[in-house]
């Protein structure tokens, strides 16, 4: 039966698959390669994911410990999470094409306020609450709004330069996660969102040296027609 179901699999991705090169495809390459904004977004994101996970990873305690819920509100609570983030990103996508920029740094700045929210107002359950459902927003709108920064600024193929996005994105959150363990013993739970929060600073002013991209309708660059001219 298993191997019914993968072959039936196989059939359908050979047939998905396209039949054209891959430098033939229209995104293929940025539409605005730029070295310079490609490694600011890349390091904006990074630090996020690191931020964001520094925290995250210690959630259940903090919610249980600072907080004061209890087991099955607190898993209550990850629903919450979840459905917040899941509309940060329907809201973030409605917006992306007309303000790629804002979008991204909002996101940015939205988890930062959410994380050092929780830190300064944690034990308050409603404002916990309240900071929880702003981190959720955010966390996904992040790494979607860098993504889509990559289809832009790529100074190569924007497979490569996606590729390195979640690559450094992964990383972040597993450098997060291990920095999380090691303030864990040191600060305690609540020390926790606020080395995530200020991390999360950190990529906000990163990302202050983003430039801005051109606006619609501006000739591409040398570089980019002579990639759409290349067999």
């Amino acid at each position: 039966m298993l191997a019914a179901l993968g072959l039936g699999s196989l059939v359908t991705i050979a047939v998905l698959l396209p039949t054209s090169r891959p430098e033939e495809e229209p995104a293929a390459y940025g539409t605005r390669p730029d070295a310079r904004r490609f490694g600011i977004v890349l390091a904006a994101g990074t630090l996020s994911a690191t931020g964001a996970f520094t925290g995250y990873t210690y959630l259940t305690k903090f919610l249980g410990d600072v907080s004061g819920f209890s087991p099955s509100t607190v898993t209550a609570l990850f629903v919450a999470f979840g459905v917040a983030c899941l509309a940060g990103v329907s809201i973030t996508g409605a917006l992306l094409e007309r303000f790629p920029q804002a979008a991204l740094t909002t996101a940015v700045a939205t988890q930062a306020v959410g994380m050092l929210g929780l830190y300064a107002a944690g034990t308050d359950p409603v404002a916990a609450v309240v900071f929880l459902v702003l981190t959720g927003g955010a966390l996904g709108p992040v790494f979607m709004t860098t993504q889509n920064a990559m289809l832009h600024c790529a100074p190569g193929r924007t497979d490569i330069a996606l590729a390195a996005n979640s690559g450094a994105y992964n990383a972040g959150i597993a450098t997060g996660a291990a920095l999380g363990g090691l303030v864990l013993p040191l600060a305690g739970v609540r020390g926790t969102f606020l080395a995530g929060g200020l991390l999360t600073l950190g990529a906000c002013m990163v990302l202050l040296g983003v430039p801005a991209p051109p606006r619609p309708g501006t000739p591409a660059t040398p570089a980019r027609r002579r990639r759409r001219a290349s067999p």
